[in-house]
Order: structure tokens, then sequence, then C-alpha cells
């Protein structure tokens, strides 16, 4: 009976330390997970690993650096039914270096309507501020080059945007909202995508990666960090009302991109872009609803050497039916300079059919 007893007690205590041991073992465990202050807030204790870069992180380290702040000081109006009023308003948008002596390609409505050069201005990757000169732009594919005075910056290199897939990996890097430069990403949500954008048809790229105001010529990189795109537009609304619209961003191709910021350098304008040698109102529905009207023939041009006159009406080329800028311009980009092209002018009530030469556009 005394064993029997001294055997409960031996296993007793055997017990009590090993249920000791093993409260110290969990709390030795638990301090090494959290720390408590004496004010009994509980801090975790992050033990950090070590990660190898992704491919996503190397792309973008080799891009972010490329990408800058741009912003300027704009005419701006508004008007109503019984009021007009005009002044200046800050612009807010993006760029791209493309070269390390400081030339830059954002787009042509970042700087529209530009009140002068000295509003430009451009904040680089490490907050550097410079003032910049705007060398040239072009609104139909909405692309402007800027140059700023400095040297051995980072550039973008570009990659041959005809070779992406739909479903390939892409970046979008800028200044959204004017809140610095910033990241998102995505696919190639769809190639040689047509949009109606400043009175004028696009082809653009498709992407899903968010974008948004202030992201207006940024980059929208590849998976390598090459630029295959400058960004420039985002679908935000809908003709039905209940339509909710998010992941519908767009850029211009960087094949394009390379051809106008090449002739904007070369000429302060695009040059090899087919022209009737006449200008007309983008506005046109204001004037007439039968098509296009003329507001000036350019002295020397093809259109005046077969006698079309300004307030003439272009209604069609080639019988394709022209309604608007947009439609004139989509039927100029599709041809060449040399080509003959049959216009069919409004005049007096009457439809009156030239033939014109196309000529190069003229900087005036």
């Amino acid at each position: 009976m005394k064993a029997n007893i001294k055997n409960i007690i031996i296993i007793f205590l055997v017990a009590l330390l090993g249920s000791g041991l093993g409260t110290f073992g969990v709390m030795s465990l638990y301090s090494k997970t959290n720390k408590v202050t004496t004010d009994n807030v509980v801090i975790n204790e992050v033990e950090y690993t070590s990660l190898e870069k992704s491919d996503l992180t190397k792309a973008i380290e080799k891009a972010y650096d490329t990408v800058v702040i741009v912003k300027c000081e704009i005419q701006s109006s508004s008007s109503g039914y019984f009021f007009y009023s005009s002044g200046t308003s800050s612009s807010t948008g993006s760029g791209v270096i493309f070269s390390s002596d400081g030339y830059i390609v954002t787009n042509a409505h970042v700087i529209n309507g530009l009140v002068s050069e000295d509003t430009l201005q451009i904040t680089l990757y490490n907050g550097d501020v410079y003032g910049a000169k705007l060398i040239g732009y072009d609104t139909r594919t909405d692309l402007a080059v800027l140059k700023i005075d400095a040297e051995n910056l980072p550039y973008a290199s570009f990659a041959d945007s005809s070779q992406l897939m739909l479903g390939q990996d892409v970046i979008v890097i800028g200044n959204p909202l004017g809140l610095g430069i910033s990241c998102s990403n995505g696919i190639v949500s769809a190639l040689e995508k047509e949009i109606y954008i400043n009175d004028v048809y696009m082809t653009v790229i498709q992407t899903n990666a968010a974008i948004n105001n202030g992201n207006s010529g940024g980059g929208l990189f590849d998976a390598n960090g090459n630029l295959v795109g400058i960004v420039n537009a985002k679908k935000s609304s809908s003709s039905m009302a209940s339509a909710t619209i998010e992941g519908m961003g767009y850029a211009i191709p960087s094949s394009t991109v390379t051809r106008i910021v090449y002739d904007i350098l070369e000429n302060g304008y695009v040059k090899d872009r087919a022209s009737l040698g006449v200008v007309v109102a983008k506005n046109s529905s204001y004037y007439t609803t039968d098509g296009v009207i003329i507001t000036r023939v350019i002295a020397g041009g093809s259109a005046e050497s077969v006698g079309i006159q300004a307030n003439d009406i272009i209604t069609a080329i080639n019988d394709v039916k022209i309604s608007s800028y947009a439609d004139l311009s989509k039927v100029l980009d599709s041809k060449l300079i040399g080509d003959v092209v049959t216009v069919d002018i409004l005049r007096d009530g009457e439809t009156i059919k030239f033939e014109v030469e196309l000529q190069a556009m003229i900087k005036e």
C-alpha cells in the first residue's frame, strides 16, 4: 500500500514536471513569434526570407526609371446656353524617355492648348525637375516629342509591337491621378483595335492593366521591360446607363510611335502623310450635314491645282462616304503620297468630281 502511494506520488511529480516543461516550451515559442510591450500591445515580429526577383520585378526595374511626370499649363474653356469663358488650367500626364540626352515622347492631348513652353515641366524618377521644349506633335496619332537639357539619362528600349500576342503579359507605368509614378500589370486583351477618340479613328493595343487619368503618355511595357506602346486612353463610360466598365485601356503601338517620332525629330511635324492640300473644319457638323467643309485651300497644293475651293464640302473619296473629319483621316491614312483619288465636292448644291494626286503634308 505504501509502495502504491509512493508510485502515485512519483507519477504525479513527473506529470507536473512535464506540464511545466510543456508550458515553458509554448511560452518560449510564443516569445519568438510575438513581442508583448509594457502597455500590453502585441507586435508581431516578421522574419523575412530571401526571395529571388521575379521576371515581373526585373521588367519593372528595367523600365521604371524611364518614365517621367509631365506638367504644363493649357488653355481651357467652358460654355453654356448663355455664357462662354476661357482661361488656363493645369495638365498632368506621363512621358517616356527614349534617348539618353533627354528626348521624351508623350501624348499630344497632354500638351494640347499649351499656353507657353515656359510652363512645361518634367519630373524624373529621382525627383529632379527640368523645364522642357516642345519639339513637335501630331494630333492624328496623339503623340508629341519633348526635350529636356540633360545627359546620361535612363531610356526605354523599344520592342516591335507587331510581334505582340493575345494574352501576353504587359506592364503599365505612369503617373495616375498625378500621384506619382506607379505600376500596374495585365495582359494584351486585343490587337489592332480601332477606336474613335479626339475626332479621329486610331488603331491601338487594348489591355486590362489598370489605367487612370494621368497615365496618358506613359509606357506599356512587355515582360522584358521593353516599350511596346504609349498609353493614351481608357474606356470609362458607355451609352448603356447601367454598364460598369473596367479593364479597357488603350495604347498607341510602338511601331506607330517610332515612325511618328522619327518624322517629328526630322521635320517638326509628320511629313510623310498623304494630304489633299486642304484644311478642313473638325467640327464640320456646325456648318453642314452633308460632309466635311474646307476652310482653306493650301497655296500651291494639289487641291488648288485642280480647282477645289474654300467652303467646298467633301462628301466622298473614291466613293467612300465622308461624314466627319475622322472619316476623312481614316481614308487618307490608307493612301500613299502620289496616289490619285476621286474627290466628290458639294458646291452650291451640285456635286463635282475632282481627280487629286495626294501630296506630302505641308507644315505652315
